[in-house]
């Protein structure tokens, strides 16, 4: 039986959670090792070769519609089945979520990732993680995927705050940045070159990869 693996330590998260409580957001470099990183980013590219990605959409089934000058970003579900080569970062995605329910006392039961490959000159317009009427994704999480990222490059993401202070992330490999899904409006600005991400929801329901895009 596969046991899985612990990343980091109750305490730790403790830390890190009280400032996700306190900001709605929270922001933290080299979250993943070197090894997991390489593996991730070898899976990402070998999804990318076999033609797996597809045009994202925005909306839920009911009125799922493509809008290139909304959203750019070309996709791939994560399956924990099919995906199984990442064991290791499905056991991540658990800890997350347990964390979340022991931490936040969060009502979460399941989630929901996939890669995004952003091509230059595209982006994602403000917007939420929550569909009208379906408050089933709780809680945004991020980690990107771009090695040798630089100013000038875009494709930063911009969190949108309440102060108007707006607050703009660049996309840095191994960067993990979470937030509340409800209320953390958020936009993808224009990238300039290829951008990565492993993208997800921590969600209080289980998923339906048919239902929710």
């Amino acid at each position: 039986m596969h046991t899985p693996s612990t990343y980091y330590s109750d305490k730790q998260w403790n830390q890190w959670l009280s400032q996700l409580a306190a900001d709605d957001y929270l922001i933290l470099d080299n979250f993943i090792s070197d090894e997991l990183y390489q593996q991730v980013q070898a899976y990402f590219q070998d999804r990318l070769n076999e033609h797996n990605f597809s045009k994202a959409a925005i909306g839920s089934s009911e009125d799922r519609l493509i809008e290139a000058n909304i959203r750019g970003d070309f996709i791939y579900w994560l399956d924990s089945q099919q995906d199984a080569a990442l064991r290791e970062l499905f056991d991540l995605f658990e800890e997350v979520k347990l964390q979340l329910r022991q931490q936040l006392f969060l009502s979460l039961s399941d989630y929901e990732f996939h890669f995004a490959l952003y091509p230059p000159n595209t982006g994602y317009r403000k917007h939420l993680d929550q569909f009208k009427g379906n408050n089933n994704r709780l809680i945004s999480m991020l980690i990107y995927l771009n090695d040798g990222w630089e100013d000038g490059d875009g494709g930063e993401l911009k969190i949108y705050r309440p102060e108007g202070d707006d607050l703009f992330v660049q996309p840095l490999a191994k960067r993990l940045v979470l937030f509340r899904s409800d209320i953390v409006e958020h936009e993808v600005t224009l990238t300039r070159k290829h951008r990565k991400s492993l993208t997800g929801w921590l969600l209080q329901k289980p998923a339906s990869l048919n239902q929710l895009m």
